[in-house]
């Protein structure tokens, strides 16, 4: 075997590793589609970050988290130039609430976070995350895709209500499971309302509040362990405007038996027990019930009415 000790360093190794020097700085110039296309992405180092900006195509920066790859994806929402129907403040709250309820259905999406540092500037950021082996055409394909679905989600979620009613007893301990019902709901991206914290309307009765906040609502969620006000909105809310409601009681407890056999006669309602230290998984439970059934319901409504009914060839 020779010795190749006195060769002095290897050509192709300096090669691989200047063509990474550039990145490591960590504010390096932007680099465009086709500078990437030309990089061997399954061998980038741990210390490096590619920005990465092209036409038509969101601002992302890449680095490798060992057999990942994060692409850090940016919108940046220019409020003096902005021309959706909803204001910029709220689209980049609803893309961060996109991203929460993209994680949750499974989608490789997490940290969620917005700068706006002033009033015309504001920056929305979420983390892709893909295999390290991915060919570099897949990450761009991934890229686009992750940016078009949080802000179709985004819109969705604006255009088409996205906010959950919470009722129940909302002093002493009771308030404290409608806040910790709140706290799970926002971590799934909803928006979310309990009404004792919502403005009152001179005019506007307790009732009429109630429906007014329950009619423009996705779903109802009912805390129903302690006896409150809520047995007088509920048959307002669930019978008289047909709301889909879910109700949840700790085990072995309950405010009243007077709804129990209404829950097998009306199918836009579900009760759920759940014991002290389970309630956040069986607000998942209820999210999840009530979201099926909304889909089951919109899609029944598409195939029966004709005015719903899509023309063939339409997706």
């Amino acid at each position: 075997m020779k010795d190749t000790s006195s060769y002095g360093p290897d050509p192709f190794e300096d090669a691989a590793q200047n063509e990474w020097e550039q990145f490591r700085e960590g504010d390096g110039d932007f680099i465009g589609l086709a500078e990437l296309k030309g990089l061997d992405l399954a061998a980038m180092p741990d210390d490096v970050r590619i920005p990465l900006l092209d036409d038509y195509f969101p601002e992302t920066t890449l680095w490798r988290d060992g057999e990942s790859i994060i692409c850090e994806i940016q919108e940046h929402l220019y409020t003096k130039y902005w021309e959706h129907k909803f204001s910029a403040y709220a689209f980049a709250d609803a893309m961060l609430r996109a991203v929460r309820r993209l994680a949750h259905e499974g989608h490789p999406l997490s940290q969620p976070s917005r700068d706006n540092d002033d009033d015309v500037h504001i920056f929305v950021r979420w983390e892709l995350r893909v295999p390290s082996t991915s060919p570099v055409e897949s990450v761009i394909d991934s890229i686009k895709a992750a940016f078009d679905l949080v802000w179709q989600r985004a819109d969705s979620m604006l255009e088409n209500s996205d906010s959950v009613l919470i009722l129940g007893k909302d002093t002493g301990p009771g308030l404290e499971r409608l806040k910790r019902i709140e706290t799970r709901l926002q971590e799934l991206g909803y928006y979310t309302y309990i009404i004792k914290e919502q403005p009152d309307k001179a005019g506007e009765s307790v009732i009429q509040k109630v429906m007014r906040y329950a009619l423009s609502s996705k779903f109802v969620l009912i805390e129903n362990t302690e006896a409150s006000g809520h047995l007088y909105e509920l048959p307002h809310v669930t019978k008289a405007a047909e709301c889909i409601t879910v109700v949840l009681q700790e085990q072995g407890k309950g405010a009243t038996w007077m709804f129990e056999d209404a829950y097998a006669k009306h199918r836009h309602w579900h009760k759920l027990a759940y014991e002290g230290d389970t309630l956040e998984p069986a607000v998942d439970q209820a999210v999840a019930w009530a979201e099926q059934f909304l889909g089951d319901f919109r899609a029944y409504q598409a195939a029966t009415l004709p005015w719903l009914r899509k023309p063939e060839g339409k997706a």
